[in-house]
């Protein structure tokens, strides 16, 4: 499953190579820079999430995260375990978390997709990634969705939905959400919302049973291989 591009920003050799390793065996890629001077306008059209060390911005903090955020790049700040002003500092300068250290990299992994999933709700069509899972994607940009390369069959709102869907995976969706989430409203959203899974199910194939219903809440898609 691709989780998206992270861009690691950390002077220490050590550290980023722990890190790399941790996330990239839980499905993301990461770029590693040892000072925030390295970042040039191809990084910035291209990470989804920044992971940035207090220390290694240093006085550059500031401009640091007001050029990633700038580009639609949210940044989770890694600071000290005893630095409480420092992340003070990261989150009036409009980091999206900030993390202490000794990481726990469970912990790490979990931040990055809740804040993953957080942009792909939020941020402007046009800045939303391409997601995938296997032979699927989804790119919101484009109101289009492909099997194994072919393009499918979906209306704009059950290409939303595979989107929200695969770009949060194991995140459970309530029936109210998506429903706010496609522009659905009224009496019968519990039922619009089953119609549009119904639908997307049958348009996915052999990843339908990634589908899962969550009785009485809504809809996740597991990134478990059928």
């Amino acid at each position: 499953m691709f989780r998206g591009n992270i861009l690691l920003i950390d002077r220490f050799n050590g550290m980023n190579t722990l890190i790399t390793g941790y996330l990239t065996a839980s499905g993301f890629q990461v770029q590693c820079m040892r000072s925030p001077g390295e970042i040039n306008d191809q990084t910035l059209a291209t990470v989804h999430l920044a992971l940035l060390d207090i220390d290694t911005a240093g006085e550059h903090l500031h401009d640091t995260l007001d050029r990633l955020n700038s580009a639609g790049v949210p940044v989770m700040v890694l600071t000290s375990e005893q630095d409480y002003s420092g992340r003070l500092t990261a989150l009036e300068l409009g980091a999206a978390d900030v993390m202490s250290r000794p990481l726990d990299m469970a912990e790490l992994v979990a931040r990055l997709r809740s804040a993953q999933s957080r942009t792909l709700l939020t941020s402007p069509f046009g800045e939303r990634p391409l997601v995938s899972f296997g032979g699927l994607t989804a790119d919101i940009r484009k109101y289009n969705a492909t099997l194994d390369g072919k393009p499918l069959d979906l209306t704009p709102k059950e290409t939303a939905l595979l989107y929200l869907l695969i770009g949060s995976p194991d995140r459970v969706f309530s029936r109210e959400e998506l429903s706010r989430q496609l522009g659905s409203s009224g009496s019968c959203t519990d039922r619009t919302v089953n119609m549009y899974i119904s639908r997307l199910k049958k348009a996915i194939g052999r990843y339908a049973d990634n589908i899962v219903s969550i009785r009485s809440v809504g809809y996740k898609f597991t990134d478990m291989e059928k």
